[in-house]
């Protein structure tokens, strides 16, 4: 009797141990969890920068116009970035908002309208929705843009996604929706999508998409920057050859992300020859 006297002590002990371990472990996964979820919130909203607007006469001028699939990534940023690098100056501002806040085309088609006639920008980046009822709003965009000497930029975004992949059957719509727009309004395609499909198949060891994101995958740094070397490639036909310290994306595959979007946009501009 003794001896199982003096062993009930030593079990509770070990529970009280065992409870406070499993206490442990949930607090700071959840900590884990929060410091991640604020990390992706600070980096994206708070460290955003949606203008930059100080620049010399010769700089070209850009209004950036759509949702989350602008600034997450930030865009805007890495496209002046990059074409700094071949002495193209930028400047910019972004109106782009998340889909929920007030981020769809019709929602910022007045702002995007007014803006341009206070500045006359050089390009409007319109990003292109997913159905084919967006047309409309993107013609009278176009409409506006032209009246006021400004080019438009049609961008299709990648911005459906299975397994951190883009999906190819999802997108072509967006694609079919982004050409007729831009054969109907003499607009100039930027497309990102078919750029990300090709970019999976020439270089598929580097991911372009965020593994976890609370609003659905979008593009993580190395797709941000893939993704502005398409633009740049597409608009200045700028071949970017060399990275430098300052570049915005630090990634050491930097340079097979350029070739590739160089190499996309080339390949496309030889069959639409053909």
């Amino acid at each position: 009797m003794t001896r199982i006297k003096n062993i009930k002590p030593q079990l509770n002990a070990n529970k009280k141990v065992s409870l406070r371990l499993k206490k442990s472990v949930i607090i700071i996964t959840l900590a884990a969890i929060i410091l991640s979820l604020w990390a992706v919130y600070a980096d994206i909203i708070i460290l955003r920068k949606t203008e930059d607007m100080t620049a010399s006469e010769n700089a070209i001028s850009v209004l950036f116009v759509g949702n989350s699939h602008v600034f997450v990534g930030n865009l805007p940023q890495q496209l002046q970035k990059i074409a700094g690098i071949h002495d193209v100056e930028i400047i910019y501002k972004d109106i782009s908002r998340h889909g929920n806040r007030g981020g769809t085309l019709s929602e910022l088609s007045t702002k995007a309208i007014d803006e341009m006639q206070k500045y006359k920008f050089d390009y409007v980046v319109i990003q292109v929705g997913r159905s084919f009822d967006n047309l409309d709003g993107i013609k009278s965009l176009c409409e506006a843009a032209k009246e006021n000497g400004t080019v438009p930029l049609l961008y299709n975004s990648a911005w459906a996604y299975i397994d951190g992949k883009p999906n190819e059957e999802r997108l072509s719509v967006s694609t079919e929706i982004s050409r007729q727009a831009a054969d109907e309004n003499d607009a100039v395609l930027v497309n990102v999508a078919d750029a990300w499909i090709f970019a999976y198949q020439e270089i598929p060891e580097i991911s372009l998409c965020t593994k976890f994101d609370p609003r659905g995958p979008h593009a993580n740094k190395a797709g941000g920057f893939f993704t502005a070397c398409v633009f740049a490639a597409t608009i200045f036909d700028l071949h970017i050859k060399e990275i430098p310290n300052d570049n915005l994306y630090k990634g050491n595959d930097a340079i097979d992300l350029a070739q590739t979007a160089w190499k996309f946009v080339h390949a496309v501009d030889s069959v639409s020859a053909e």
